[in-house]
């Protein structure tokens, strides 16, 4: 008799029991996660390798005249290209040269240049904005004028863009690496011309 009392008030018991986790159970709420909205990316776009670009008297792989340094009268070279992408809003123009000492000398910083524009004359003043240059931090123009034996390497390029560089400062502030960032995924196209000049 005592034994069935037990096993009534364990059943009693468990049942209980059984009933709460069961109550418990169906008191959770599930959590809903938010999906997280990603911001797109702009991508670079796709490289025509179609623009053409020369100088006036040079061309890729060929002598700077010494014209256009500080051996003469040191003026901006004259600069023609064609050919660009359709979708090109505006050109930028960069001068530079790496001298063994690693340190880089930058000639001109030319910037919003009008896409109807396919030419610059010689020793031009009013077409684009300028930078500054590495020489004398000045928003024209500097002539190379490199010191030591041999012929120095000078590196022209041409680019077309399809939006304004993004420049936040003013253009006295304007280096080459500003305008090389302020350039990302806009450039449509690109041409380079390399050249040498060796001093008398």
């Amino acid at each position: 008799m005592r034994n069935s009392i037990y096993i009534l008030i364990f059943s009693i018991l468990l049942a209980a029991c059984q009933k709460s986790a069961n109550s418990v159970a169906t008191t959770v709420t599930p959590v809903t996660q938010t999906p997280v909205t990603q911001t797109p990316v702009a991508s670079a776009p796709t490289i025509a390798n179609q623009l053409k670009f020369s100088g006036n008297g040079f061309i890729h792989n060929g002598i700077y005249p010494k014209l256009y340094t500080c051996d003469s009268l040191g003026i901006s070279p004259g600069l023609q290209w064609s050919n660009a992408p359709a979708a090109t809003t505006s050109y930028a123009i960069t001068m530079y040269t790496i001298p063994p000492t690693g340190d880089k000398h930058v000639y001109i910083v030319l910037y919003n240049i009008p896409a109807t524009i396919s030419s610059i004359p010689d020793d031009s003043k009013s077409i684009g904005v300028f930078g500054i240059n590495t020489v004398n931090g000045k928003t024209t123009y500097t002539p190379p004028c490199s010191q030591g034996p041999g012929a120095k390497v000078y590196v022209l390029t041409m680019y077309a863009l399809n939006a304004a560089p993004t420049i936040t400062v003013p253009n006295t502030q304007v280096t080459m690496d500003i305008l090389m960032a302020g350039m990302k995924n806009k450039i449509l196209d690109s041409a380079v011309m390399s050249v040498t000049y060796t001093r008398p």
